[in-house]
C-alpha cells in the first residue's frame, strides 16, 4: 500500500542514536570511488529492481485482486521468457501470491521453477508480508520457516529480508532474520531524525547483538515505478508512454538517493501495488546509461545489490539499536493499532490456541508414543494464521469484506487447534493413572515453564444425572483437597464427529498449588462438600473486596481505589472511561475542532456483589453511557443527538493473587468515537516498559517533536501482553488480551496509563486528518469498522515492588491460563450420555454392550514434562521438529543479563542441539547424568534448542 503524496522533504540534519555514529555527525558523503561501467568510469552504480508490491486484500476483496494476480504472472513469466535483457523479476518476498497463482494455475509450476532456479524470478523469504508489532514473534518465526520452506520447493529463496510496507518494525527483526541466516533488512517506514546521519545503508543491530545489513528505501519501494507515465501509483494502461517523461522520473530518483549513500551505490524501485512489469525498462535503461556519464544503470536482483554494497561497505558504517516506528519520511500509521479491535482479540486467541496449548500437547502426546499426525493440521492452521497477518489484514485498514472473511480463517484455526489439543490431551489422559480416588477425574495443564499456585476458574462437566454434580470437593492423588468454590452450572449439549454429550458443566473457582511446569496433575470430583476453605480468603466488604495483597475499594462512581499492601502504595481513580470524537480513519485516530471528551468519573453507577469468596470476589459495576451518536456533517463536532450505550465493568479478586481482573461489556450504539480506560499512577518516571516481541523495552512518555516530518509524531504506542509503569522502587502494570493501543497522560503530573477498547470510524482512507497531511489509502467506506453492537475486552491490573521484572511471569500466566479437561473422555458413542429418554441411532430392543472405563495407566497422576530451570526465562515454543526427528524447545530471555538455566525433560534426553531459528543444529549441548541439558542465554536472546 502506498501513499500518494509527495515524500520528497527538506531533510534538516539530525541525530543518530547508535553505538557508532556520534550525535550531530552530518550524513556521510557518498564513496568517492569510482564504479566501472562497461567502457568509463562512473560515480555512481545504480541497481533497478523490477518488482510488484502485492496487498493480498485492500480496498478489494481477495479474490478480485487474485484475479489480477494470475494476469500480472502470466505477463511476467512472458517477459522473462521472451525478452532476456529484462534480467529478472521480485515477487515482493513473499510465498503468498506464488501459492494463491499456483492453486488457480497448477500446471505453471514447472514454468516457475524453472524461472526460480535460472535466478530470473525472485520469490521469498516470508510467506506473508506480516505486520511486525501485531503478530506474536513466534507468528514471525513460522512465516519465515512456511515460506522458506515453499520457495525452496520451487527452486531457491530469496534470503534477503525485504519487509517494504511494514507500518514499524521491532527492534529484534534483526535477530529473527539472523536466525534464518539472513543478513539484510529492506524496508520503508519507521525511521526518525536519525536517518539524518544512518542514510540509505546502515547496521542494524538487535538487542542481544546479532544485526543485519540495513537498506533503507527512503523514497519508499516504488520510486521508480511507471516510469513514462505522470504518476507513482495507478495502472497506466490506458496512457501514452514518454520516454522523456521516463529519463527525468529515473534521474529524479537518482538524485534523491546519492545524498545518503555511503558505497557509491543506489536503488531503484521500479514497482508499486498490483503493479505489471514494464516491458519497456531494459530500453529506458539503456538510454540512461548513453545519456548519463555519471552513472550506470543495471537490472538485477535484490540480493546482488546488497552483496554490492555489503562489499563496499565503510568501516565506520553507521550502526544503529532500536525499533524503527517514526515517522519522518514516511507515514507511521500507528492509530491501526486500535482500528477493528476485534481482529486483534481473534488474533489473540489463535495464536494463544496454537502456541500455548494444541502444539504442546500434540508434542507431548508424539513423545509419549501416541498415534497422532498433527503436525500437518498445526502446519496447516499456522498458514491459514498467517494469512491474516499482512498489514492491510490485521491492522483493520481494508474494506469491510476483507474483514468478515478473516474472521472466517480465524475461526478456522479455532477449530483446529482446539480439536487437536482436546484429542492430544485426550490420548495423554488415557495414559495416566486414574485408580487412586474414586469420583470423576479432571486433568489439569500448565502451558508456562513456571509451577504454578493460583486460583483459576474453569468448567467441569459431569454426566446427565450425576449426583455428584450437585454436591463435591476435589481432591488430587494423595487425598489433598484443593480450595474450590462454585459459582454457577447449566446444562450443556455437546457435539463432536459422531458423538453427542449432554453434560451438567459446573463453574468453579479452584486454587492448586505448585502444579508442575509443563505439567499436568489429575484431581477427582469426590461427592459432599468442601471440608475447609482457604487459609486467607478473600474478603469482601460494603464497598469493596481485600486479600493478604492488596485492598480494594469501589466508589460511587465505579472508580476503584487500590492499596498495594507489598509497596504501601495507594492508587486512587483507577478504572474510569473516556470517551471522544473521532474523525480519523482505520489507519489514524484524529480528533475534532470542537468538545471535550465525555468521562465516567463522578458520574453514578450501580455497583452490584456478584461473588463473596471465599477463593475469588467479584463486583459489576455497570451504567447506560449516553454518547453523541456520532459527528456532525462538517465533522467540526459531535451530534446532538444521543444513544445509549450499556457499559458494564467487572471487577474480580481472588485470595492468593495481588491481581485484579477486568471484564468490560459495551454495547456500542454510537460512531465516529474513541473509547478508552484510565488508571491515574501518580508515579513518577520518564519512561513506560512495555512488552515487545522476545523483548521488553523502555519508551519515552513524552512524544518527540517531530518538526518537518511527514506525519506528526503520535503519543499511542504498542504494547504485547503488558505495559508499565514503575520508579525502581514500585510500579502499576496494565495486562491485556488482545488489546495492542496504550498511552501515558502527563495529566496534571499523575502519569495516567490509558487502554484503548474501541476506535470507531467509518472510512478506510480519508484525506481531512488532523493529524496525517493527505491520504494513506482509497477513500472507501467502511461501516463496520464503527464496530457496533456487543463488545468485550479482558485485562488486568497489577500494583507491584521494583520494576519491569515482577510483572513477566504474571502477563505470561495471564495469557496462558491453566488448561482443564475431563480424565475419562474418549471418542466412543455413549448412548445414554445423549438422548436418555429417545435413542433415534439405536434400534430399539437391540442390546447394548459397554466396555468397562478403564481408569488405570503407566504414567503417574502428577508430572512435570518440561522444566526450566530460570524464573527469568519465558517459554516461547514446544513442538516437535520440522523434520520429525526430536523436540524443538525455544525461550527467550527478556533482560540485558545471561541467564544460566537448565533443561530437562520427563525422561533422560540422549543428545542435544542449540540450533537456528529454521531448526538447523548449531552446536551440540552437554547432556548431564541426569538427563538435563546446562546452557546458558545471552541478554535479549532467543534459544531454540532440539532434544533427542
Amino acid at each position: 500500500m502506498s501513499e500518494r503524496v509527495r515524500f520528497r522533504l527538506a531533510r534538516p540534519r539530525g541525530f543518530v542514536i547508535d553505538r557508532r555514529a556520534q550525535p550531530g555527525r552530518p550524513r556521510r558523503a557518498a564513496a568517492a570511488a569510482p564504479v566501472l561501467g562497461p567502457a568509463v568510469a562512473r560515480a555512481y552504480r545504480a541497481t533497478i529492481i523490477a518488482h510488484t508490491h502485492w496487498d493480498r486484500a485492500w480496498y478489494l476483496p481477495f479474490q478480485v485482486f487474485r484475479v489480477r494476480l494470475v494476469r500480472l504472472l502470466e505477463r511476467v513469466i512472458a517477459i522473462l521468457d521472451n525478452d532476456p535483457a529484462f534480467t529478472c523479476f521480485m515477487l515482493d518476498g513473499q510465498m503468498l501470491p506464488v501459492a494463491d497463482y499456483l492453486e488457480v494455475r497448477p500446471r505453471r509450476r514447472a514454468d516457475l521453477e524453472r524461472l526460480v532456479r535460472a535466478g530470473r524470478l525472485q520469490i521469498g523469504p516470508w510467506y506473508a508480508l506480516a505486520d511486525e508489532y501485531l503478530v506474536s514473534p513466534e507468528a514471525l518465526i513460522r512465516n519465515l520457516m512456511i515460506g522458506l520452506q515453499l520457495a525452496e520447493e520451487l527452486g531457491g529463496a530469496m534470503r534477503e529480508g525485504y519487509v517494504p510496507d511494514a507500518f514499524g518494525h521491532i527492534r529484534q527483526l534483526p535477530q529473527i532474520l539472523a536466525g534464518f541466516g539472513i543478513e539484510s533488512a529492506v524496508f520503508w517506514r519507521g525511521v526518525g531524525d536519525e536517518g539524518e546521519a544512518l542514510g540509505n545503508e546502515f547496521w542494524w543491530a538487535a538487542p542481544d547483538g546479532s544485526r543485519v545489513l540495513a537498506i533503507h528505501l527512503h523514497d519508499g519501494y516504488h520510486n521508480a515505478a511507471n516510469l513514462g507515465y505522470p504518476m507513482r501509483w495507478g495502472d497506466p494502461s490506458g496512457m501514452v508512454f514518454s520516454l522523456d517523461l521516463a529519463l527525468r522520473r529515473l534521474r529524479q530518483a537518482l538524485d534523491t538517493q546519492r545524498p545518503g549513500a555511503h558505497t557509491g551505490n543506489l536503488l531503484l524501485m521500479n514497482g508499486i501495488d498490483h503493479a505489471d512489469p514494464e516491458p519497456r525498462l531494459p530500453a529506458i535503461i539503456a538510454e540512461a546509461n548513453a545519456r548519463w556519464p555519471d552513472v550506470w544503470i543495471e537490472q538485477r536482483s535484490l540480493p546482488a545489490y546488497v552483496g554490492q554494497v555489503r562489499a563496499a561497505a565503510p568501516p565506520d558504517l553507521p550502526v544503529f539499536c532500536g525499533e524503527l516506528n517514526r515517522s519522518r519520511y514516511a507515514f507511521g500509521l500507528q492509530g491501526v493499532y486500535s482500528a477493528r479491535i476485534y481482529l486483534k482479540q481473534a488474533n489473540e486467541r489463535a495464536q494463544s490456541l496454537l502456541e500455548h496449548y494444541a502444539e504442546p500437547l500434540s508434542a507431548w502426546a508424539w513423545l509419549l508414543g501416541a498415534d497422532c499426525s498433527d503436525s500437518d493440521l498445526l502446519a496447516f492452521a499456522w498458514r491459514r494464521l498467517i494469512q491474516n497477518h499482512p498489514h492491510d489484514d490485521i491492522c483493520g485498514c481494508s474494506v469491510d469484506v476483507v474483514h468478515r472473511e478473516m474472521l472466517t480463517r480465524f475461526a478456522e484455526v479455532d477449530q483446529i487447534a482446539s480439536t487437536v489439543a482436546r484429542n492430544s490431551f485426550r490420548a495423554i489422559s488415557e495414559r495416566i493413572d486414574r485408580t487412586a480416588q474414586p469420583g470423576a477425574p479432571f486433568v489439569l495443564y500448565n502451558p508456562t515453564a513456571w509451577p504454578r499456585s493460583e486460583t483459576f476458574e474453569a468448567l467441569l462437566p459431569f454426566a446427565p444425572g450425576d449426583p455428584g454434580a450437585a454436591a463435591f470437593h476435589l481432591v488430587d492423588a494423595e487425598g489433598q483437597t484443593a480450595p474450590l468454590q462454585v459459582l454457577d452450572s447449566d446444562e450443556h449439549y455437546e457435539v463432536e464427529v459422531l458423538k453427542g454429550s449432554r453434560r451438567r458443566l459446573v463453574r468453579v473457582a479452584m486454587t492448586v498449588a505448585d502444579l508442575p511446569a509443563c505439567g499436568y496433575r489429575v484431581y477427582y470430583a469426590v461427592p459432599g462438600e468442601p471440608p475447609c476453605g482457604p487459609a486467607e480468603p478473600v474478603r469482601v466488604f460494603a464497598e469493596g473486596m481485600e486479600n493478604r495483597f492488596v485492598c480494594l475499594s469501589i466508589a460511587a462512581d465505579g472508580t476503584l481505589t487500590l492499596e498495594d499492601r507489598d509497596s504501601g502504595r495507594i492508587y486512587r481513580e483507577l478504572g474510569f472511561f473516556v470517551d471522544e470524537a473521532d474523525a480519523g480513519d482505520e489507519y489514524d485516530f484524529s480528533p475534532i475542532a470542537e468538545g471535550q471528551p465525555l468521562r465516567t468519573l463522578h458520574s453514578p453507577a450501580r455497583v452490584r456483589r456478584i461473588h463473596a469468596g471465599p477463593l475469588l470476589a467479584r463486583y459489576q459495576i455497570s451504567r447506560v453511557w449516553a454518547l453523541p451518536a456520532g459527528l456532525s456533517r462538517d465533522r467540526r463536532r459531535r451530534s446532538r443527538r444521543v444513544v445509549g450505550c450499556p457499559l458494564t465493568l467487572e471487577v474480580t479478586l481472588r485470595h492468593d493473587s495481588p491481581l485484579v481482573e477486568l471484564r468490560v461489556r459495551l454495547v456500542n450504539r454510537a460512531r465516529d468515537h474513541r473509547l478508552r480506560i484510565f488508571f491515574p499512577s501518580d508515579i513518577a518516571a520518564d519512561h513506560v516498559w512495555v512488552e515487545g516481541h522476545f523483548d521488553v523495552l523502555a519508551r519515552a512518555i513524552d512524544p518527540l517533536a517531530g518538526t518537518g516530518w511527514t506525519q506528526p509524531p503520535v503519543p499511542t504506542g504498542h504494547q504485547r501482553g503488558f505495559v508499565d509503569l514503575n520508579d525502581g522502587q514500585a510500579g502499576l502494570a496494565l495486562l491485556n488480551r488482545g488489546l495492542p493501543e496504550y498511552e501515558v497522560l502527563r495529566d496534571g503530573g499523575r502519569n495516567t496509563l490509558a487502554i484503548t477498547l474501541l476506535r470507531g470510524v467509518g472510512w478506510l482512507s480519508r484525506g481531512d486528518l488532523v493529524t496525517r497531511p493527505a491520504h494513506a489509502g482509497v477513500p472507501c467506506a467502511t461501516p463496520e469498522a464503527q464496530c457496533l453492537g456487543e463488545q468485550r475486552y479482558e485485562l488486568a491490573l497489577l500494583a507491584h515492588r521494583g520494576s519491569w521484572e515482577a510483572v513477566v511471569q504474571s502477563a505470561q500466566r495471564y495469557r496462558a491460563p491453566i488448561y482443564l479437561r475431563r480424565g475419562d473422555e474418549h471418542e466412543g458413542y455413549t448412548p445414554h450420555e445423549t438422548w436418555p429418554d429417545d435413542e433415534p441411532a439405536l434400534h430399539h430392543g437391540d442390546p447394548v454392550h459397554l466396555a468397562d472405563p478403564c481408569r488405570s495407566g503407566d504414567l503417574p497422576p502428577e508430572l512435570g514434562l518440561l522444566t526450566l530451570s530460570s524464573d527469568r526465562l519465558v517459554l516461547s515454543a514446544v513442538k516437535r521438529a520440522e523434520n520429525g526427528n526430536g523436540l524443538i524447545v525455544r525461550c527467550y530471555n527478556p533482560g540485558p543479563q545471561p541467564e544460566p538455566a537448565r533443561v530437562r525433560l520427563f525422561r533422560p534426553v540422549r543428545e542435544a542441539f542449540l540450533t537456528s531459528l529454521d531448526e538447523q543444529p548449531r552446536v551440540p549441548l552437554t547432556v548431564d547424568a541426569d538427563g538435563g541439558v546446562p546452557l546458558v542465554v545471552g541478554g535479549h536472546a532467543v534459544c531454540t534448542i532440539a532434544l533427542r
